[in-house]
């Protein structure tokens, strides 16, 4: 029999929150209450719109959906988690101080096509964060437009769609150019240890200050981080390495879709969280 009251399901200790939004499963729409412990998930019910917990398949269901639209964004919140906006900061300190590895000639024949391949690198990180800024803040208003219409309809999927693949795409071939040109920053910047001291005032000056940004402690830690996590845009994608950057991410962005519009949630790990029973 359907439980009456979700808040019996609640166990000693354990804190309670109802999601912001409803999830619509055959014209029907419900809420989800999430328990927990120390920042931990520990269970979850669903309920109907009158408040009664539903049976169990139902239930099963809607935390698909759920669980469906958390995956469009999995990215997004890991990535904003581990760099907490560096990024874009990063982005911005890059552009004040680049145009030193635009002087032809000034690290010798040997390395200037090593350096002109970092210079690509980073113009595409600035162009590829500019476009990452925006789409992160249409995801804001997309998730502020939900909770305020307490619903996710129809369009707000195909839209969560769309933010998801673009912002994919743009992720993967910035983080490419990044692992690229991780030997040859390590490079330019011994480089510039061993002969910055014998340049002119003003382009050692320039280029000081590139290498400060350009450092470990700096972008370079940054950049370690984005690189980490290309294995998780990778995740059930059959993909060929061997090519080129731009035929690599033309390639992902074509599996990433088709991996998007076609994904079904892992639920092997949040089954057992579902508190609600069978009739």
């Amino acid at each position: 029999m359907v439980n009456k009251n979700p808040k019996e399901y609640k166990k000693m200790l354990e804190n309670n929150h109802t999601l912001p939004y409803k999830v619509r499963i055959d014209n029907q729409r419900y809420d989800v209450i999430v328990y927990s412990m120390l920042g931990k998930i520990t269970g979850i019910i669903v309920a109907n719109e009158n408040g009664l917990t539903v049976n169990r398949a139902i239930a099963q269901k809607v935390i698909e959906q759920v669980q469906k639209y958390s995956f469009y964004f999995d990215y997004l919140k890991k990535r904003t988690q581990l760099v907490k906006e560096r990024d874009s900061i990063t982005a911005e300190r890059i552009e004040g101080v680049q145009r030193i590895l635009n002087e032809k000639g000034l690290f010798g024949e040997k390395m200037q096509l090593e350096i002109d391949q970092l210079n690509l690198a980073l113009e595409v990180y600035k162009q590829q964060q500019r476009k990452l800024d925006i789409y992160q803040e249409d995801i804001t208003m997309l998730n502020e437009k939900i909770e305020s219409q307490h619903e996710i309809y129809e369009e707000d999927w195909h839209y969560a769609e769309d933010l998801s693949l673009a912002y994919a795409i743009a992720a993967y071939g910035q983080s490419l150019y990044l692992e690229k040109t991780r030997d040859i920053r390590r490079k330019m910047l011994k480089w510039t240890q061993l002969h910055g001291k014998m340049l002119p005032p003003e382009p050692r000056k320039a280029l000081t200050k590139l290498t400060f940004v350009l450092s470990e402690a700096q972008a370079g830690h940054i950049f370690e981080q984005i690189i980490s996590l290309i294995p998780l845009l990778e995740i059930g994608l059959t993909l060929h390495k061997e090519q080129e950057i731009p035929a690599r991410v033309k390639e992902f962005g074509k599996a990433y879709e088709l991996h998007l519009r076609n994904y079904e949630p892992p639920m092997e790990q949040i089954t057992p969280l579902i508190r609600n029973k069978q009739r």
